[in-house]
């Protein structure tokens, strides 16, 4: 019985073949999932763990003579790319007498978007596509967010509350008029943010436009994505955010 059983350990880990591995975007305090495409022949793997750590394995069924598909996650922690540390192929079928494992290092890594943090619209530059020009939509529909008050301003539009903290005059900002695109500049921001705050007010501001079904784009250092909408246009601004400052040479 001793070596049927370290028999069928050995033969439930030989064979498997990785034939591909991805991860989508996640954002921070998400957990990142790993999936691997992985093919075996001939026999049933049952029982197999995978995993990023011991304590973390989860138990698959490996189909012989198709793609399966199995999944391993770990926690995304900070804005870049995250690189996992090897898997864990793992099994101590069938009896549990004997154990069998190996650790893999794959060529992979996941993109963590920037934690969005709330901030107001005041430092979006409104253009008018119909006409190219600076604008401030004026609708009443949707409210944007705050500007700096400018000679010429609505009166009505005045935000008294943002204005009494001693800061300046404040402008309400509505995007009612659905030919106004938003230009969301990291140089608009205030001064006292350093880049990370920048970057999550941004990826709020991003996430905001795009539920607004905004005409938006972006501009960062060494980045200037024009006003476009939709999913695609949402995921190259905040994968744009997500790799700010990262070598080109470490994106896989």
């Amino acid at each position: 019985m001793l070596f049927v059983s370290m028999f069928y350990t050995y033969n439930n880990l030989s064979g498997i073949k990785f034939l591909s591995v991805k991860a989508n975007p996640v954002f921070p305090k998400d957990e990142a999932v790993f999936e691997y495409v992985i093919y075996a022949k001939d026999t049933d793997r049952l029982s197999v763990e995978f995993g990023f750590s011991e304590d973390k394995k989860r138990k698959w069924d490996i189909v012989p003579n198709i793609e399966n598909r199995v999944k391993a996650t770990t926690p995304a922690n900070m804005r870049g790319l995250l690189t996992p540390g090897p898997l864990l192929i793992f099994t101590s079928y069938p009896f549990g007498l004997f154990r069998g494992w190996s650790w893999i290092q794959f060529d992979s890594s996941c993109i963590v978007y920037p934690q969005p943090v709330k901030g107001a619209f005041e430092t979006a530059e409104y253009l008018d596509s119909k006409e190219g020009g600076n604008r401030e939509g004026s609708g009443v529909d949707d409210f944007c967010g705050l500007k700096n008050y400018q000679q010429g301003d609505t009166i009505q539009h005045i935000s008294w509350k943002a204005s009494s903290r001693g800061q300046g005059l404040y402008t309400k900002v509505f995007c009612g008029n659905l030919g106004t695109s938003v230009m969301l500049d990291i140089n608009r921001l205030s001064n006292n943010l350093d880049m990370e705050q920048k970057l999550s007010r941004l990826c709020y501001m991003v996430l905001k436009a795009h539920r607004m079904h905004l005409s938006y784009g972006l501009k960062i250092p060494g980045v200037n994505i024009l006003p476009e909408t939709g999913e695609s246009h949402k995921a190259q601004c905040l994968k744009a955010l997500a790799l700010f400052g990262i070598s080109a040479n470490d994106i896989k």
